[in-house]
């Protein structure tokens, strides 16, 4: 098999991109002090040992339950709020500054702010709410106004209801960016949700781990939480990626 057909595989891109990162990451690791930088093995160790307990576990579970809540919120308010727009422009005039706000305030002033009127416990679930509900509300807005100007000509001809109309032409057209925000949107929730728990500091949760891993200068730790941070938001957004593509699919063949 000749070398360029090798390299056309993804696979070994992808692996050949890991390994040179690891070295560069033990290079690295190799000519700072090992307090201020783990290597790899050593971050290893500690993500295996970290696996191996409960607290690991119950951290996970307690963050990702706060953050996948703000998350089904913000897309659930984001869809209604974003279909109410498009049928009234009131609405969308209403909304535009909030979500302007939304899209434009710091996370890390709002997580100041927040913490002012509620429990650090929740401070996850309204940060997530806050990144998330922008995208989902931008871009379906944006894809219920794509629809083709002939296909809202062949609606009002045809004379069909505001469900069908919903159904059979605003969705399918709005699909493509709901795919869009998701695949956004779940990173930025889990990011924005653990900054708010270092800042909340909630008990049994990822950003407390983080937070106590810096504290203690321990970043063989610190490292190991990030790596498990970076395979949660790549698995969650091809999870949801992937059930919003065969609920499309299933759509498409029913429409």
């Amino acid at each position: 098999m000749k070398a360029s057909t090798i390299w056309d595989n993804h696979l070994i891109r992808r692996a050949a991109a890991a390994v040179f990162w690891l070295i560069v990451w033990q290079v690295v690791s190799m000519t700072v002090p090992r307090l201020l930088f783990a290597s790899p093995a050593e971050t290893a160790v500690h993500l295996a040992q970290m696996i191996a307990g409960s607290e690991f576990w119950l951290s996970i579970a307690h963050s990702l339950g706060k953050i996948a809540g703000g998350f089904a919120l913000a897309f659930v308010a984001g869809c209604a709020l974003a279909v109410l727009a498009n049928r009234l422009t009131l609405v969308h005039v209403m909304l535009e500054p909030a979500v302007q706000i939304m899209k434009s305030v710091p996370v890390a002033c709002f997580i100041v702010v927040a913490l002012i009127w509620m429990r650090s416990a929740w401070i996850s679930v309204l940060t997530a709410f806050f990144v998330v509900f922008p995208a989902v509300y931008i871009n379906l807005d944006e894809g219920f106004r794509s629809v083709d100007s002939k296909m809202l000509e062949m609606i009002r001809l045809f004379r069909l209801t505001a469900g069908k109309r919903l159904y059979a032409v605003y969705l399918p057209s709005a699909m493509p960016y709901l795919l869009s925000a998701c695949r956004v949107s779940v990173g930025m929730a889990l990011k924005a949700g653990v900054a708010g728990e270092i800042i909340g500091l909630p008990r049994w949760s990822i950003g407390e781990q983080l937070y106590l891993s810096k504290l203690y200068l321990n970043t063989a730790d610190l490292f190991a939480w990030s790596i498990v941070i970076i395979v949660l938001s790549i698995g969650l957004e091809k999870l949801l990626v992937r059930l919003i593509a065969g609920i499309q699919r299933r759509w498409e063949r029913v429409v």
